[in-house]
């Protein structure tokens, strides 16, 4: 197989990058031409290689990894799934895997300890120094959902009388011992370890050698993060105030950590997920789509579907309710579906907007009664609009057809009036009840789409054979 045109591949956009040359990193491993495969891959992005490796045998990983550089081991290994990394673990020699392991940030070791079996946990803490390990278990002592368990723990705090020469050759001593520790914003401490300030990395580098770090740091009203604060609450902060990290406090002040733009990232996507599963009517999976279990998926799915199932019968409670009314005029029966889904649509509708406005705070609880009044203009605009199209469908299509009988016009004016009605109370109620649910210390996102539409469904016949029995009493009832 002749060598494949590194830069005819560099034109393709067809396949994911490192794809491109999957074929003929395998031709290599077979071929043991390890120089040349060592060149190969070291040329590719870590990402990017770590998304290749599901390409290969867990043993051709393991070649791959030892053909790199240890920066790049690193780099790689952060990337790659758990299971990867356990395999990598349990097989890499222990003068390989040591530097591995001191060199990955502590936070991406404390995950592992999390998710790997305590056997293999030992052996990662054997080839650890206990330095390292003190931090990582101080981590773990987090609740998972708090800033404390994502920040990272590797943190220089430098006394606010150094001079900037002195601060750098701090860093460079530090950094090369930790490869993971952040150094774009340093942060200032005094002797208990408790926050004074924070200077930039480029500010540091720009100040004169003989200047003190109290000169040039920003003071103590620098923006942080207590450690027991909620992680969702942590990236409010960071996208209101544009941070790019921003150090974490214990109650007493005192640095323990950073967080950087990257981990509020990761929170948003996460939160925004379970959001979005909520509002369809899924628990929180909490997992990949992939990576969860088939017995998890369906207890997750079909809770809620059990729930919403028994709301739905309901509906069959209210038309059996209204069963005489039923028999009279048949004719009713074609525009249940018509107008539930309408009432159903609008309030799946307004409970999205209010949803996602609360999330992004731009609706808080005393603005209920904005809310209330921007809703009713809304929902009853818009029923009006489904209301006359309602009524001149039954109108126009009566002209053609006898399926509404001689009492059509009755007929159509009470299907119009049910739309606005229904459409209205639709809008109201999807956007009041996430903001109930707040007021009551719930996640506002349980006020799903279906949840809501369900809830109308069985709301909405009641009010259509109400306006029925109003309209057609004397006709058709």
């Amino acid at each position: 197989m002749p060598p494949i045109d590194k830069e005819a591949k560099s034109f393709s956009t067809d396949l994911h990058p490192v794809e491109l040359f999957i074929p003929e990193m395998r031709l290599l491993i077979l071929q043991k031409k390890l120089d040349e495969l060592k060149n190969l891959v070291s040329e590719l992005n870590p990402i990017d290689l770590a998304d290749g490796f599901s390409h290969f045998p867990p043993e051709h990983q393991l070649l791959i990894l030892k053909l790199l550089m240890p920066n790049r081991v690193i780099e790689v290994f952060e990337e790659l799934d758990v299971p990867q990394q356990e395999y990598i673990v349990q097989h890499l020699e222990d003068q390989t895997l040591a530097p591995l392991l001191e060199g990955i940030p502590a936070d991406v070791t404390v995950d592992l300890f999390k998710e790997l079996p305590d056997k293999i946990v030992k052996k990662m803490t054997s080839l650890m120094e206990k330095e390292k390990v003190e931090v990582v278990h101080n981590v773990m002592e987090f609740p998972e959902n708090c800033a404390g368990a994502l920040m990272h723990p590797e943190v220089i705090g430098i006394s606010p009388e150094l001079t900037t020469r002195a601060t750098l050759d701090l860093i460079q001593a530090r950094t090369r011992v930790r490869k993971g520790i952040d150094i774009e914003t340093l942060y200032a401490t005094n002797g208990n370890g408790k926050l004074l300030g924070a200077v930039s990395l480029r500010t540091l580098i720009g100040a004169p050698s003989d200047i003190k770090i109290k000169d040039i740091m920003t003071p103590v009203s620098v923006i942080k993060i207590n450690a027991g604060m909620d992680q969702e609450e942590a990236a409010k902060i960071f996208s209101r105030y544009k941070l790019i990290s921003a150090p974490v406090v214990d109650d007493e002040n005192r640095l323990i950590g950073v967080l950087s733009v990257d981990d509020m990232i990761q929170v948003i996507q996460q939160e925004d997920t379970e959001d979005i599963q909520k509002m369809a009517g899924v628990e929180a999976l909490d997992e990949p789509y992939f990576d969860i279990s088939f017995r998890k998926m369906i207890k997750k799915r079909g809770t809620w579907l059990c729930v919403l199932f028994l709301g739905e019968m309901l509906t069959a409670t209210a038309m059996g309710y209204f069963e005489h009314e039923i028999a009279r005029a048949v004719v009713l029966v074609l525009f249940i579906p018509l107008i539930i889904s309408s009432g159903g649509n609008s309030g799946s509708q307004a409970s999205t907007l209010i949803v996602r406005a609360m999330a992004l705070k731009e609706v808080g609880m005393r603005d209920w009664w904005r809310v209330i009044r921007r809703e009713f203009a809304s929902g009853l605009t818009l029923g009006i609009i489904l209301g006359t199209i309602g009524f001149l469908r039954i109108v126009l299509a009566a002209q053609f057809t006898s399926i509404y009988g001689p009492h059509y016009l009755p007929v159509a004016f009470t299907v119009g009036l049910t739309l606005v009605s229904i459409v209205l109370w639709g809008s109201l109620s999807g956007s009041l009840l996430p903001m109930v649910l707040r007021r009551f210390g719930l996640d506002p996102a349980v006020a799903s789409a279906p949840f809501v539409a369900t809830l109308v469904d069985v709301t909405g016949l009641v009010i259509y054979f109400t306006i029925a029995l109003f309209i057609l009493r004397g006709t058709l009832l």
